[in-house]
């Protein structure tokens, strides 16, 4: 898709940009499908080939959202897409705290409407291969409490032991201060292997799709057979 074409597709007016609009400015954002009303969706754990800064400036509009062209090849198919096909769509990143592109694998949520392919807005979770050769995240939904005393919240789904292959290593305690060996990691998902801080709890992919379909109204409304009863 062009870029002209794209910014078409995104150009919405909000209540919250009423004002804007009316002096003859254009809003670029993400427009948001109503439960019911969105496109194929197509859910996939998939394995990056590039995520490229998507430039959709215009004269005379505001842009929201810092966009992205991903290409990803579907390692795991879970709807509407097959193990092997390679996809490329939009991804606005805005209030992401994980951003998209870091990570080689994500489970994703993408809509396709005609020859448009979005990412639905912040439907992503970094996922790592597991030994079962399925994949799984580190840590809690969401990344967990910043503050170690803070409880993780008991709605999301429960955090599993997971054996990840390759071993998953988020950092060295050679680089850590006494402070930092103290603060910088969870031990309700990190254990310090040698001198290694690695991942050893989780989330498996199939509650994470759950998880997401059941607290998210347009996710639900396409998608009614994957809300399982995740916590």
């Amino acid at each position: 898709m062009s870029r002209a074409r794209l910014v078409a597709a995104l150009l919405v007016a909000t209540s919250q940009a009423a004002a804007v609009a009316a002096q003859g400015t254009s809003i670029v954002m993400q427009r948001n499908s109503e439960p019911g009303d969105a496109g194929e969706v197509l859910v996939f754990v998939g394995e990056q080939l590039s995520y490229e800064p998507l430039d959709i400036s215009c004269d005379g509009c505001l842009i929201f959202d810092s966009w992205h062209t991903a290409r990803y090849r579907v390692v795991e198919g879970i709807h509407g897409v097959r193990p092997g096909e390679e996809l490329e769509f939009a991804v606005a990143e805005h209030a992401i705290l994980i951003p998209f592109g870091h990570s080689r694998f994500a489970l994703a949520f993408v809509e396709r409407r005609g020859d448009q392919l979005t990412l639905i807005k912040y439907q992503q979770v970094p996922v790592y291969p597991t030994r079962d050769l399925s994949f799984a995240s580190c840590g809690p939904l969401g990344g967990g409490p910043k503050d170690l005393s803070e409880p993780l919240d008991p709605r999301g789904p429960e955090l599993r032991d997971v054996l990840f292959s390759p071993k998953l290593v988020v950092d060295d305690t050679h680089r850590m201060s006494a402070l930092g060996r103290k603060t910088a990691y969870d031990p309700r998902w990190h254990e310090v292997d040698g001198n290694e801080v690695v991942c050893r709890r989780g989330i498996p992919v199939a509650d994470l799709v759950s998880a997401l379909v059941r607290d998210d109204d347009v996710l639900k409304a396409a998608l009614p057979e994957l809300a399982g009863a995740a916590r």
